[in-house]
């Protein structure tokens, strides 16, 4: 009897330590317990397309790798790139929107590691000659999506000679460009290539791709105690090629695309 005891009670200390780790892991800060919301901008080409419920692209399939990475369910709200860097509170735990990593940025929220990296690219209107040069492209009327990296390359580098249109959204810009509004839209390379693909006759030829490589991270509400555990997942996507694959898939290659100087 003593002996059944003592195999019973090793037997117990045996499944008490097997299910100890995960017993005591505690559950990640998220806004809904085992849901990790994420805020995405839709209409973004090869990003965030379809709808709330299925939205398609590549930030949406890295969320929800993200989500399985950290055992979550994904959630998806609709939140506009344009407020993703204003102070108050946000209505997600985490933000795909493919924004650029920039110190500026950093005062307001927290960004995770990097996990992609692109340029900038133009896409001309259906008419208008393919620019070959920087110089050619700026002479052309340029439009580009507020708050975005690419009008500051707009501003800062390019700086065109005619007054320059700046929309609120890629759809808008994106509708301008294939009414002959603007004569080239300036925006990240990924999305410009995956619109033109979709759409082969509703714009001129993608024009080039140019600028310093940037760094797309997940955008956090400042001072999330989410992001190490962000971090560590992300870094298991790209070890596994996880990231990759995504990528390859949503995108294709960029080889085929000439550089601008």
């Amino acid at each position: 009897m003593r002996r059944l005891a003592i195999q019973l009670l090793v037997l117990s200390v045996a499944a008490a330590v097997a299910a100890g780790p995960a017993s005591s892991r505690k559950p990640l800060p998220t806004q809904v317990n085992g849901v990790l919301t994420i805020a995405i901008e839709l209409g973004n080409p090869g990003f965030a397309e379809g709808t709330l419920a299925h939205p398609s692209g590549f930030d949406a399939d890295v969320a929800r790798a993200l989500a399985r990475q950290l055992g979550l369910r994904a959630r998806f709200v609709a939140y506009p790139f344009g407020r993703l860097f204003l102070p108050g509170p946000k209505p997600y735990d985490v933000a795909l929107q493919f924004a650029t990593i920039l110190d500026s940025r950093k005062r307001l929220v927290d960004f995770s590691v990097p996990y992609y990296a692109s340029r900038q690219g133009a896409l001309v209107s259906p008419g208008t000659p393919t620019p070959t040069t920087l110089a050619a492209l700026r002479k052309l009327q340029v439009c580009g999506k507020e708050v975005t990296t690419g009008l500051a390359f707009i501003y800062a580098d390019l700086r065109p000679d005619a007054l320059v249109l700046e929309y609120p959204t890629t759809r808008d810009a994106l509708r301008a460009l294939s009414l002959g509004i603007c004569d080239a839209f300036v925006f990240d390379l990924p999305a410009l290539m995956v619109e033109k693909q979709k759409h082969p006759d509703r714009y001129g030829a993608l024009a080039g791709r140019f600028g310093s490589t940037e760094y797309y991270g997940v955008v956090l509400p400042k001072g999330s105690k989410l992001r190490p555990a962000v971090n560590t997942a992300l870094r298991a996507l790209a070890r596994a090629g996880t990231v990759r694959r995504l990528a390859v898939a949503n995108f294709g290659s960029f080889s085929s695309v000439p550089v601008l100087r």
